[in-house]
C-alpha cells in the first residue's frame, strides 16, 4: 500500500547536500516542485549517459513534448519551473520527422540534481515513485499533476446513447509500459477518491515496444482530479475549458483553435449576447 502520512516540518524542509562532479554541493530541497519535477521527467524526460566520444559517460537531460501544442506549456511554466528550481536549462527544438520542443542541457550539477531527487538514468523500464515523494500527501500531488501534464492525455468522446450530441463525455487517460508505475499511480488516485479504471494491458502497434499499461478517468471525475490535482499544461487546460463552457470539444481540435473558440466565446458573452445552444451548462455523470 502507498504510503501517504503527513509528514511533519522535518521532512517538508527536508535537505541533502550533493557533490557535483566539479566538488561544489548543492542544496537539494525536496517539496511539491520538485515532486512536479520529478513527475514531469518521468513523463517525457529522459537522463541517460553518452556511450562514446570525449564525452563519455556525462549525463545528458532533455524533456521534450509536441512542437505546437505543448509548446505554451514549456515556455510559459516548465523552463520558468526549471530555472527556479533546478538551474538555467536552455529550450531547444528538435528536428527531423516528428519534431519535438523542449529543454535539454549536459550541465553537471543540474542532471546530478535530478538524479539526487530519485529521476532514473537510462532507458526507463519499471519505474518506482521515489519513497520521499510517497512519504507526502502535498508531493504526490505534484508528481501526479507533472506526470499526467506530460504523459496524460484529455479529450472528449461520444455518448453513443445520445450520438446526436456530439463529443460530450470528457475523459483523461494515462499510460505506460512500467506495470508498477501504473499501479502505484492507481493507488494515488484511489487516495485521493478520484475513481478511475486500470485496464487491461494491451499490445502496442509500434515494433517490438512492451504492453501499454493504461489509467481511465472519466466525467465528474475528472473534474474531480483538476480540483484535487490541477495541470499547468494549457492543452489540456484549453480542453477542459471548451467542455465546460460549450459542453462538449471537438476532437482532433489544435491548442490555437481552442484558445481562439474560447476567446470568441468571451467575446460574446460580454457584450450580453447569448451563444446557441447550452453554453455554461455541462451534464456530469459518473
Amino acid at each position: 500500500m502507498v504510503s501517504l502520512k503527513t509528514c511533519g516540518s522535518k521532512i517538508i524542509g527536508k535537505l541533502c547536500d550533493l557533490k557535483s562532479r566539479g566538488g561544489d554541493k548543492m542544496e537539494i530541497i525536496k517539496n511539491e516542485k520538485t515532486a512536479e519535477i520529478v513527475g514531469l521527467c518521468f513523463g517525457d524526460g529522459s537522463l541517460t549517459r553518452r556511450h562514446s566520444g570525449k564525452n563519455k559517460g556525462k549525463l545528458r537531460f532533455q524533456l521534450r513534448g509536441n512542437i505546437t501544442e505543448d509548446r505554451e506549456h514549456y515556455d510559459n511554466y516548465v523552463k520558468k519551473l526549471f530555472d527556479e528550481v533546478v538551474g538555467i536549462v536552455p529550450t531547444t527544438i528538435y528536428n527531423g520527422k516528428k519534431p519535438y520542443y523542449g529543454i535539454s542541457t549536459e550541465n553537471g550539477k543540474i542532471c546530478n540534481y535530478l538524479v539526487s531527487l530519485n529521476v532514473p538514468v537510462g532507458i526507463k523500464k519499471e519505474l518506482k515513485i521515489p519513497s520521499w515523494i510517497l512519504e507526502n500527501k502535498d508531493f504526490t500531488r505534484g508528481f501526479i499533476r507533472g506526470l499526467f501534464d506530460t504523459d496524460g492525455s484529455v479529450f472528449c468522446r461520444k455518448d453513443y446513447n445520445y450520438p446526436e450530441k456530439g463529443y460530450i463525455k470528457i475523459r483523461m487517460t494515462f499510460g505506460s509500459t512500467s506495470k508498477n508505475l501504473v499501479l502505484e499511480v492507481s493507488k494515488i488516485l484511489s487516495f485521493f477518491e478520484i475513481n478511475h479504471i486500470v485496464k487491461k494491458p494491451f499490445k502496442q502497434k509500434i515494433g517490438n515496444w512492451a504492453d501499454l499499461n493504461m489509467i481511465q478517468i472519466d466525467n465528474k471525475y475528472v473534474l474531480r482530479y483538476f480540483e484535487l490535482i490541477g495541470s499547468k499544461n494549457p492543452k489540456h487546460l484549453s480542453k477542459l475549458q471548451v467542455w465546460k463552457r460549450f459542453g462538449f470539444c471537438p476532437p482532433r481540435t489544435t491548442l490555437e483553435q481552442r484558445h481562439s473558440m474560447l476567446q470568441a466565446s468571451a467575446g460574446i458573452l460580454s457584450a450580453g449576447v447569448s451563444e446557441p445552444g447550452q453554453m455554461n451548462t455541462v451534464e456530469v455523470t459518473g
